[in-house]
C-alpha cells in the first residue's frame, strides 16, 4: 500500500481489477503462497513525462493458489506516477502465465 497511489488498480488475467488494499489482503489471506517472484526481463522502460513512467517486463512467479501449484511467466505492464518526490505504482496489468518471449525483439 505504501508503494501505490491512492487510486492504484491491478488488472488480473481474468480482467477483474483489484485495488492496492484488495491486492494486499489477497496476498496476506493465506490463499497465495509465494515461492519465487522476480523480474526476468525488462522489455521497455520509458519516462512519459516528468511525473509518469511505464515499464513492461516479464515476471517469473512460482506460487500456490489454494494449494494448486503455478509456475508462471506473465508479461506485466506497469505505470508509475511521481507523488511528491516519490515514485509510486499507479497501474499494473498482468497477462496470463505463459508469455511468448520470442515475440519480444
Amino acid at each position: 500500500m505504501n508503494n501505490a497511489t491512492p487510486d492504484f488498480l491491478f488488472i488480473r488475467p481474468s480482467g477483474n481489477p483489484i485495488s492496492a488494499k484488495g491486492f494486499e489482503e489477497m496476498m496476506n489471506s493465506g490463499d497465495v503462497v509465494q515461492e519465487k517472484a522476480e523480474i526476468t526481463k525488462i522489455h521497455r522502460f520509458e519516462f512519459l513525462s516528468d511525473n509518469v513512467a511505464m515499464c513492461i517486463f516479464t515476471f517469473g512467479s512460482k506460487f500456490r493458489y489454494k494449494g494448486t501449484p503455478n509456475d508462471d511467466l506473465p508479461t506485466v505492464t506497469s505505470i508509475f506516477k511521481k507523488v511528491g518526490n516519490v515514485w509510486k505504482i499507479h497501474w499494473m496489468q498482468r497477462s496470463t502465465g505463459d508469455s511468448n518471449l520470442s515475440l519480444w525483439v
